[in-house]
């Protein structure tokens, strides 16, 4: 099991580094100042200077890579009369002469366009994203596996045919498509009706200017952001199920005359949850980090709204503290995956 951990934080690394080269390799070669680009008249020379300086847009593509690597870092060598420090979080470990040996906070720099520290940002964008991608793989999971069991029962009749065919249908349509049907079709036209808005954030403003949780604005972007993972989850249980039927012991304990239920759940579903699993970590993944279209037709601030709105006004820091964070995500859900694997069937070896 460490093995596997140091595995996965070696590969989290590389990718982390990987991000960060690209990223700055576009900026470095796009000759776009991010600074001048955001600040344009509002601000004098001096100003400008000072934010690139900050940044070092000043300096050259390998200066700028080791010094945001730096600035991430939770441990860190750097000199008493460092600018730095003044926005680090940290603690003193040892001194050598003018250079300090600091643990600290992972700092992801500030907002070129508003000034506001990109950690925090993304903290306050995390949670809608988080009960969001949470709440839509909860619709997947039940709804996914509900179908694809019904499916089972009824192999080759006309209700698994009517089944399949939905999961067709769903697995076709963009999730885009099914936000903006979901919005018109619920959030407006029943709008009278059902009571669900067409629009509208986890957080809102009240009459008296207080920002209020709507969870009723979390329904229709998790139906319509679930829609695809269904039909890949029902589609995934239903032939995992099938091969599993064809093993010599699922024949023993169907002859013994189990309970339908305790046969189900206890020899079918538990001996078929490894690729279904593998289904659903990849989904929950994408669901987490991939939502922007969902959150465009929705109004939904969260993960996805914050990063467009960096890309559109090349808030350098925010993209990165955005991309970052991804892929953390899927290393983290790959991780937890694999573990998963391991406690379902010991003869999978995580090492």
């Amino acid at each position: 099991m460490m093995y596997l951990l140091l595995k996965k934080s070696l590969l989290s690394l590389i990718s982390i580094l990987a991000v960060i080269m690209i990223i700055y390799f576009i900026i470095y070669k796009s000759n776009i100042d991010p600074t001048s680009l955001n600040l344009g008249q509002r601000n004098d020379s001096k100003t400008i200077e000072n934010l690139k300086r900050q940044n070092y847009f000043d300096q050259n593509y390998f200066v700028q890579i080791i010094k945001y690597l730096s600035d991430i870092s939770p441990i860190q060598f750097i000199s008493i009369n460092d600018f730095r420090l003044e926005n680090y979080k940290f603690r003193n470990l040892a001194q050598f002469g003018q250079t300090l040996l600091i643990i600290k906070v992972p700092y992801l720099r500030r907002s070129i366009v508003n000034g506001e520290l990109v950690g925090q940002l993304i903290i306050k964008a995390m949670l809608p994203n988080l009960l969001l991608a949470f709440s839509s793989i909860l619709i997947a999971i039940l709804a996914g596996i509900g179908l694809g069991i019904l499916s089972v029962q009824f192999y080759n009749k006309w209700q698994d045919h009517f089944i399949s065919s939905f999961c067709s249908l769903g697995f076709s349509i963009p999730s885009y498509i099914s936000a903006i049907f979901f919005s018109i079709v619920f959030g407006f036209i029943l709008f009278p009706l059902l009571g669900l808005p067409m629009q509208g954030s986890l957080y809102e403003l009240n009459d008296s200017g207080d920002s209020q949780l709507k969870l009723v604005n979390l329904i229709l972007p998790s139906i319509a952001l679930g829609i695809r993972p269904i039909s890949v989850i029902c589609q995934m249980t239903r032939s995992s199920i099938l091969e599993v039927m064809q093993q010599n012991y699922i024949r023993t304990a169907k002859a013994k005359g189990l309970p339908s239920v305790r046969f189900i759940g206890q020899h079918l579903l538990k001996n078929a949850m490894n690729p279904i699993i593998t289904t659903i970590s990849s989904w929950l993944a994408s669901l987490l980090t991939g939502s922007f279209f969902i959150e465009y037709v929705f109004n939904y601030r969260g993960l996805g709204d914050l990063l467009i709105n960096a890309m559109n006004s090349f808030d350098v820091p925010l993209i990165l503290g955005c991309c970052i964070l991804i892929t953390i995500v899927f290393s983290l859900i790959n991780l937890i995956t694999d573990m998963i694997y391991s406690l379902l069937d010991p003869r999978i070896k995580t090492n």
